[in-house]
């Protein structure tokens, strides 16, 4: 017999785990989240929430207070490569602020293409404001400082066995589904047996090698500055190149650095690392140092087996170039969660949950590749000679490589990747016969063909679409004179699907989405769209639900 039985078990507390189970609170799913840390990431990692991450956590309600914690609203974002911190400015990608592109208009105001523009925010800030938002609900369980020692996949269920660290304390657990989000070396990938497939490291360079990630209070170093003031440093000088990531633009600092493969960290010295990278002897607080390897874009070859499934970093390896990696991962949960919610309330059908491998993987193996890519320019960026010689040489050679600098702007943008994300080909989509724009990694074109994300508008300009939709699925109706759609909304009441109707008369709308009605996914990916409420909709809506 089970001591605890619950429709969700999700292994792993990180910002995947933990923005799964706010999904799953928010539509009234029971579950219960072990991890067996203390608490959430003490050390920073990725420095980026993107724009459809973004779009998720505003739509569960999150966005607003996300924005008010990492890198202040009114802070530039510049990315700034330099010689040191004291040294010479080769190059800044302007990057505007939050309060320039958040609710302002002019260049960096509200386009059509979202509402919630990329924010600077470590993860290991996010994590917290998700746990305590996946707290609230009184359907949740989450247990820090218990593990998963042991699971079992029968008919129809999960079972596995927790343990309480402090204690030793056991109980055992069933399971309609178990979420593995337990990162790249978790045991439920490897008692599994899935493989991880891809680019590997080749161990030697920046960005393609062992790195080390160092965390650091040292609020002093904006007075040695010698140039406006940024959030992304890239110091290129004759002894090292560093990353050096502002996390709150007070003084806390993450800085990479790649080492030998074979050096021993207990005889680096962290501090002449930091004074290098700066070019100056200024105070710092060495909070915590981590190790990790670079130059990583591996996929499993399987995300599910039977009712057990991986997200996140469990099912793709990232180099932080681009800042993909747990933004991939949150879209996963995103995919899976309202699946699982659809199953668990009776009107999803036996196949939905099967649609996330065929959905989700293509999508990790395009943003590894993606992300590949570019740790691999990184890694192969020449360094000029005389770059920090006070000489006309120095000058010519800092001037040519400010030219270079241009070349990684996408980087730092990739809109192809944060937005352009489709399931074309997946069973549970509805093929309207029109062709999807080319996927571009830096570009991102506006499609309604099913399978993409819904494209956005703003509605009068001050009122986002995407905040318009429902919780369940949602029936867009474009134009003056829609047609009707009694029968589809019948069909859907009649088999248990939450739809909400919205009529948009602005001819803007139509004009985007080009036929006058669309079925929005609770994800907010197109279903299905048409000219007329289609003759068959309960053959639509079994598609589109997995039945």
């Amino acid at each position: 017999m089970a001591d605890i039985e619950t429709p969700v078990l999700i292994v792993g507390g990180g910002t995947v785990g933990l923005f799964l189970a706010v999904e799953l609170g928010v539509k009234d799913v029971p579950f219960l989240l072990v991890d067996a840390k203390e608490t959430t990431s003490a050390h920073p990692k990725g420095s980026t929430v993107n724009a459809r991450s973004m779009e998720h956590l505003r739509r569960l309600g999150v966005a607003a207070e996300l924005r008010r914690i990492g890198v202040p609203p009114d802070h530039p974002t510049d990315i700034v490569y330099l010689t040191r911190f004291n040294g010479y400015e080769l190059g800044r990608i302007e990057m505007p602020s939050t309060d320039e592109k958040v609710g302002n208009p002019g260049p960096w105001g509200p386009t059509l293409l979202t509402p919630e523009p990329i924010h600077r925010c470590n993860q290991f800030y996010l994590e917290p404001v998700l746990r305590r938002h996946a707290e609230m609900h009184p359907t949740a369980d989450l247990r820090f400082s218990w593990r998963m020692n042991e699971f079992e996949q029968g008919d129809g269920f999960v079972e596995a066995e927790i343990e309480e660290i402090s204690t030793g304390g056991t109980k055992a657990v069933r399971a309609g589904y178990m979420i593995g989000c337990d990162g790249g070396n978790g045991m439920i990938r490897r008692t599994l047996g899935f493989k991880y497939g891809g680019r590997s490291s080749s161990g030697t360079d920046f960005y393609d090698g062992r790195m080390l990630s160092i965390y650091l209070r040292a609020p002093k170093v904006y007075d040695i500055l010698t140039m406006p003031v940024g959030w992304h440093y890239l110091t290129i000088n004759s002894d090292r190149r560093f990353d050096c990531i502002s996390l709150d633009c007070r003084g806390e600092f993450v800085i990479l650095a790649h080492i030998d493969k074979d050096a021993d960290i207990g005889d680096i010295d962290i501090r002449e690392l930091f004074h290098t990278t700066i070019g100056a002897d200024v105070d710092a607080e060495v909070v915590s140092v981590q190790e990790w390897w670079a130059g990583l874009a591996l996929v499993l070859d399987h995300y599910q087996s039977g009712r057990i499934l991986l997200a996140g970093d469990s099912v793709h390896l990232f180099t932080p170039s681009g800042g993909f990696g747990f933004n991939t991962g949150m879209d996963d949960a995103a995919n899976l969660a309202w699946k699982l919610a659809a199953v668990h309330h009776g009107w999803g059908g036996a196949e939905l949950l099967d649609s996330y491998e065929a959905e989700r993987r293509p999508i990790g193996v395009r943003n590894t590749t993606e992300s590949g890519n570019l740790a691999e320019k990184i890694a192969n960026l020449e360094i000029p000679p005389r770059i920090e010689e006070d000489s006309p040489e120095g000058e010519a050679e800092r001037a040519e490589f400010a030219n270079e600098v241009d070349t990684f702007r996408e980087e730092f943008a990739s809109l192809g990747i944060q937005l352009g994300a489709r399931y074309d080909g997946s069973p549970i989509i509805v093929d309207d016969g029109t062709a999807p724009p080319p996927d571009d990694p830096k570009a991102y074109v506006p499609s309604a063909t099913p399978g993409g994300r819904a494209p956005h508008y703003w509605i009068e300009d001050r009122e986002s679409l995407f905040d318009r939709f429902g919780p369940g699925f949602t029936l867009l109706r474009m134009g003056e004179n829609p047609p009707p759609v009694e029968g589809i909304e019948k069909a859907a009441a009649d088999r248990g699907i939450p739809m909400t109707v919205v009529d948009v008369t602005e001819p803007g709308l139509l004009a985007l989405y080009e036929k006058p009605l669309a079925l929005i996914r609770p994800d907010q990916h197109v279903a299905w769209r048409g000219d007329t409420e289609p003759d068959n909709p309960d053959q639509i809506l079994d598609v589109v639900v997995g039945r």
